[in-house]
């Protein structure tokens, strides 16, 4: 699990740096070259390999829906 968390770090790490890279003024990066290195970095095998597993083992991010009931009537 530890190697996991690892993989995750260092590509989101990675993936600042590079984006810090681009915004630097003084960076000679391209948009083109910044998105596809940050998709390099994010789609490796690690990453994959880390997402799967942590998607059978946490729960959802954004809840399921939970079915609210009708509008209460209050009587004044």
């Amino acid at each position: 699990m530890k190697d996991f968390v690892t993989a995750l770090t260092e590509a989101v790490r990675l993936a600042r740096v590079e984006l810090a890279c681009y915004r630097d003024k003084h960076g000679r990066g391209t948009a083109e070259y910044s998105i596809r290195r940050v998709d390099e970095l994010l789609n490796s095998r690690q990453v994959n390999e880390a997402m799967a597993v942590f998607a059978q083992a946490s729960p959802p991010i954004v809840p399921e829906p939970v079915e609210q009931p009708g509008p209460s009537r209050k009587h004044h």
